[in-house]
């Protein structure tokens, strides 16, 4: 009897700690995360893959008299912090493709019509929610989720549930990897500034020339035009840019998890 309570105790315990790991990655990730989701479907997922992983996951060694409030604080929030560094892999990449879209509807003027965000719930540019749904379909298109899955089974053979103290090298690697949100943010902005500033000097050097001509009434429009023309053309260049950020991802998630 007691080893029929022993071994139950710890699947109980390994499908707790699984689901705070896979729920916390689920909090972060785009479309789980999202404001039109309701927080229970996404429970209620996370504890179906849970429920999935158990068999396969090893079993945390750790018997029922042992266990202290201290003990369990510490691997709940270590399992927190694989769950924030598996997360923070695909929400860099979205956040940084937000980013550049606010950066371009910025210089094309189209800061003052902001419009909310239905998957953030966030106020932004016409042009970042474009970017976000076009990087959002895109990311199913290369089986971004297959390989967040796959990612998130490795964890558990790599950081057993449960396991040792975190190390600096681990919250270095994931504060360096953060900072390539803005980079993604720069690429894909880069096209529209440079061209529209490009522009705006053109129409300074018009506006010193012929001070009769009304510039703002022409440049208005022109700006508008050549920024949606390069945000086509940006748009034709996600593909390739979604490509090589869920390749970096991917290698991110392998590496922070040795250094854990």
């Amino acid at each position: 009897m007691n080893e029929l309570i022993s071994f139950a105790w710890s699947d109980f315990l390994s499908l707790f700690l699984i689901f705070v790991r896979i729920g916390v990655v689920f909090a972060v990730v785009p479309f789980f995360s999202a404001e039109i989701i309701p927080r229970r479907i996404t429970a209620i997922i996370a504890l179906f893959l849970s429920y999935i992983l158990v068999p396969v996951v090893p079993q945390v060694q750790i018997r029922p008299e042992d266990l202290n409030l201290l003990l369990l604080t510490s691997i709940l929030v270590h399992q927190m912090l694989v769950g924030l560094a598996l997360g923070l892999a695909i929400d860099v990449i979205f956040a940084g493709i937000q980013i550049g879209g606010e950066l371009m509807g910025f210089q094309m003027g189209f800061s003052i019509a902001n419009v909310v965000d239905p998957m953030t719930g966030a106020s932004a540019p016409i042009t970042s929610n474009l970017l976000y749904i076009t990087a959002f379909l895109l990311f199913f298109s290369f089986e971004g989720h297959h390989m967040l899955i796959r990612a998130l089974v490795d964890s558990f053979s790599i950081i057993p549930v449960g396991g040792g103290p975190v190390r600096t090298p681990f919250f270095m690697a994931a504060l360096t990897y953060a900072g390539h949100m803005f980079a993604i943010g720069i690429k894909v902005a880069a096209p529209v500034m440079g061209t529209l500033l490009l522009v705006n000097v053109s129409f300074a050097i018009i506006a010193r020339a012929l001070p009769q001509m009304n510039v703002f009434l022409m440049a208005f429009p022109l700006t508008i035009a050549v920024g949606l023309v390069f945000t086509a053309l940006i748009i034709r260049m996600m593909p390739m840019l979604m490509s090589g950020s869920l390749d970096q991802a991917w290698n991110f998630m392998r590496s922070v998890m040795v250094l854990y």
